[in-house]
């Protein structure tokens, strides 16, 4: 009897978990297609909107850009310009000068017919970056930022940045091969040598409201690792600093909480950011998105291998490793199998078997020997 009753306690449980059913969270489903509008009314330089639309996060999907929008910058009075789009979701309008003293606000009118309008703002002056500065910490490299008002008016401050790098190859390819022969590799078919580059995805905050003078003093903007090979030859940083509302820094404030300190049951619960752009027909319509105007200073730097640590070294994305391919004549077609098989040639070597001349080529992958899979190799307008 206690046996049949394992069998009916097993049966039960197969039943109970079987019937399992996902679970999705009503606001899960229902949070998609919100309006998302992120930018600056830059009032000394390019103005640049992104308009997306929120996704499901089951969803394979995870950009959403909106489209054939048309989108204008206003003050009180009258139209000051009209955002073109440059690619899918990004309007840009360049080099725009405005008078910092007057209010602005963004009208978008979606290609679905609604129209959306942000509230007046001030347009706030950032201070200039007094400098931007490193220092070698346990784990890489740290990336501070220092600056200071002296009317005390500014208080809120909102970072970003790009970066850009030097970096090779892990393996140097000195040959190539057109499908016949192996030649070795001309300058313009060096793989080697390549920069990279990335944009801060993170919001960068900091407040200096509870000092009694308004300066900001060696703020960390960004860690870069000490393996990473951003670290490997020469490394760039531009940092922007923009100065915000009170009102901008909650929000920026809030969607922080919202999307990057959740994680644990410690962490404050998600909430809709307070937005300042509304749909102007039906104002119950949620809209994420805060529009503010004023200057943006920026800064860049430069740091080489050489003002780094000697102990520091790089960590490639790849395992590498090398082979061989034995040749009997060099200039037969089966010698270069493995350039067709998309492998790249690093070298020769060469063997005397039994008074007759042979050899092959050392060859590894294009992952390890082909930088371009991961950068480009034109270097950038600005670098030096």
């Amino acid at each position: 009897m206690r046996r049949g009753y394992l069998y009916i306690s097993v049966i039960s449980a197969i039943a109970i978990y079987g019937c399992t059913k996902p679970f999705s969270p009503p606001g899960v489903a229902t949070n998609a297609n919100i309006l998302v509008v992120e930018g600056l009314i830059n009032t000394n330089d390019s103005t640049i909107i992104k308009l997306s639309r929120t996704v499901i996060v089951a969803n394979k999907t995870t950009a959403n850009p909106e489209t054939k929008a048309i989108i204008t910058i206003e003050n009180a009075q009258a139209t000051v310009g009209t955002l073109t789009e440059t690619v899918k979701g990004t309007y840009v309008i360049p080099n725009l000068k405005l008078d910092n003293t007057k209010q602005y606000r963004l009208r978008v009118k979606t290609s679905n017919g609604k129209t959306y309008l942000s509230d007046l703002v001030d347009a706030k002056v950032a201070p200039p970056i007094d400098s931007i500065g490193f220092t070698a910490t346990g784990s890489g490299l740290q990336i501070y930022a220092n600056a200071h008002d002296a009317t005390n008016n500014t208080r809120y401050y909102k970072y970003s940045y790009s970066e850009a790098w030097q970096f090779h190859a892990q393996i140097d390819a000195g040959f190539t091969g057109d499908g016949i022969d192996v030649t070795s590799r001309t300058p313009s078919q060096d793989f080697y040598t390549c920069f990279g580059s990335d944009s801060s995805a993170n919001t960068v905050l900091n407040s200096t409201q509870t000092l009694s003078n308004d300066i900001v003093y060696q703020f960390p903007i960004v860690e870069v690792a000490s393996t990473s090979e951003k670290m490997e030859t020469k490394y760039s940083i531009l940092v922007s600093q923009q100065a915000l509302t009170k009102d901008a820094y909650a929000f920026w404030t809030n969607l922080q909480k919202n999307t990057e300190q959740l994680g644990s049951i410690f962490d404050a619960q998600p909430s809709l950011a307070p937005s300042n752009i509304h749909n102007i027909n039906d104002a119950s319509e949620p809209v994420i998105g805060f529009i503010s105007a004023g200057t943006t200073q920026k800064k860049r730097i430069f740091i080489t291998r050489a003002q780094l640590p000697q102990g520091w070294q790089v960590t490639y994305p790849n395992g590498c490793g090398l082979d061989s391919a034995y040749y009997s004549t060099p200039t037969l077609p089966h010698t270069n199998t493995v350039v067709q098989f998309g492998l790249i040639v690093i070298g020769s070597w060469v063997v005397n078997r039994f008074g007759d001349y042979g050899g092959g080529w050392m060859f590894t992958t294009r992952q390890c020997a082909d930088c371009t899979l991961r950068g480009t190799k034109t270097q950038p307008a600005f670098w030096k």
